[in-house]
């Protein structure tokens, strides 16, 4: 009880401070897919997994985490952070962004990580390193809304807030980003670099 209570506390005070910054980072012109290409999987099926069927959950079952067990939380304790602890952002202070402000994009400017951008190229959010197997999702206002977790093939699902799986994930786009993924493995035109 007392660490939820320490939990809650440090989430309010952790928001009050990122609300405080109001300025989000500058999108270098080399990771805008506008100006550069070949960040744009729309302009380099390289990256395209409509394209690509090595990139493509829905072909190649090897990245789905619905068609292969070890990739699946609900089947695989490693990769479900309610059955380990050490990818819960809420139990393991080192990535979570409320205890560590250096993970936000918004109040760090050593921030390491990918913009999202929608498919029309607009950005709409930043993914954020948070370590070797967890990724955390911030909108575009440095709000933090969920994040990822990785699988043993450089794919990783969503969880939100509440530690839930929301049957999204993201792949390697097999050269600079990730490509983003719903629950039927359909690309959803999402895309980080």
């Amino acid at each position: 009880m007392k660490r939820l209570f320490l939990f809650a506390v440090l989430c309010v005070a952790g928001l009050s401070v990122l609300k405080a910054q109001d300025s989000p980072p500058v999108l270098p012109s080399e990771r805008n897919p506008t100006m550069n290409k070949v960040l744009c999987p729309y302009e380099n099926n390289r990256i395209n997994p409509t394209k690509n069927p090595r990139i493509n959950p829905k072909i190649n079952w090897n990245i789905n985490p619905y068609m292969t067990a070890a990739l699946n939380p609900k089947m695989n304790a490693l990769v479900n952070p309610k059955q380990n602890t050490r990818v819960n952002p809420k139990y393991n202070s080192a990535i979570n962004p409320m205890i560590s402000f250096t993970l936000n994009p918004l109040s760090s400017e050593g921030w390491k990580g990918h913009y999202v951008f929608d498919k029309d190229n607009k950005l709409q959010g930043y993914l954020v390193i948070a370590d070797q197997a967890v990724i955390l999702a911030f909108d575009n206002n440095g709000v933090w809304t969920g994040y990822y977790v990785k699988t043993d093939v450089n794919s990783y699902n969503h969880f939100n807030l509440n530690d839930e799986w929301t049957g999204n994930f993201i792949c390697y786009d097999s050269m600079l980003g990730y490509n983003y993924f719903n629950e039927a493995g359909e690309w959803t035109g999402m895309y980080a670099k």
